[in-house]
């Protein structure tokens, strides 16, 4: 199977986000429990809308606040990732297997978004 070279053609408009991992807490030298701080780890990749056609196909799953991430790094179903100061959970990765890039829709966080 040939694979298709997209990499340098998408790293033109790639623009930087952030990975956010949890961190884990500790406790400090006098015994007192000090909170996780979250690990920001810094990535590139181009963020396009989800166009009208995905949003409807899905049964309304995606809204037009939701994005198409396309990037060369590798994510998993569930990441929580900041791009321009909102954050957003990656939803799952298309297959291609044809290309070196890969794509990810990614859902915006809502804080009141039922469970």
């Amino acid at each position: 199977m040939m694979l298709f070279r997209f990499a340098p053609m998408v790293k033109k408009y790639n623009r930087p986000y952030l990975l956010i991992r949890p961190g884990t807490g500790e406790h400090d030298p006098d015994g007192v429990w000090q909170p996780a701080k979250p690990i920001q780890i810094p990535l590139k990749g181009h963020f396009q809308p989800v166009n009208a056609k995905l949003q409807q196909a899905e049964g309304g799953k995606y809204t037009e606040d939701d994005r198409a991430l396309y990037t060369t790094n590798i994510h998993t179903p569930g990441d929580l990732i900041e791009y321009k100061g909102v954050q957003y959970t990656v939803d799952g990765p298309d297959d291609r297997d044809y290309c070196d890039v890969n794509k990810y829709l990614v859902k915006k966080v809502v804080a009141n978004d039922p469970v």
